[in-house]
């Protein structure tokens, strides 16, 4: 089974914390965005912001793909950095629906929306 790194902007973690409880359940590793601060507390904290993007790199190392999730196609700059280095390290990626920054899906090799997600990540 692959373990899977779930990138996604703040904007959406609600829908990705229903994402992560699914993926749990299936039995499938994987690596999420930090729920636990708030965009106040990150916006306001250069340090932490960067801190909290490089903790990130050590779980991608571990991780098979790369999971964007991306609503109406937004992934933003943390996404775009956590899936560049990703490509990098020649991880897969994959998105939940096509990305409207032009640089950013041309690194997207599959487009599978959550539902379809756990059993591409259970072949």
């Amino acid at each position: 089974m692959k373990k899977v790194f779930v990138a996604s902007s703040r904007k959406f973690y609600d829908e990705v914390k229903i994402l992560k409880s699914k993926l749990d359940g299936a039995g499938i590793e994987g690596f999420y965005p930090y729920f636990d601060y708030s965009d106040e507390e990150v916006e306001a904290d250069q340090e932490l912001k960067k801190q909290l993007t490089l903790k990130h790199f050590p779980e991608i190392d571990q991780a098979d793909i790369l999971y964007i999730f991306a609503k109406d196609g937004y992934a933003g700059v943390s996404v775009t950095i956590e899936a560049a280095y990703a490509y990098a390290k020649s991880k897969e990626i994959i998105s939940s629906e096509p990305i409207k920054e032009f640089a950013l899906a041309a690194i997207v090799s599959k487009i599978i929306g959550p539902k379809e997600l756990i059993s591409y990540l259970k072949l």
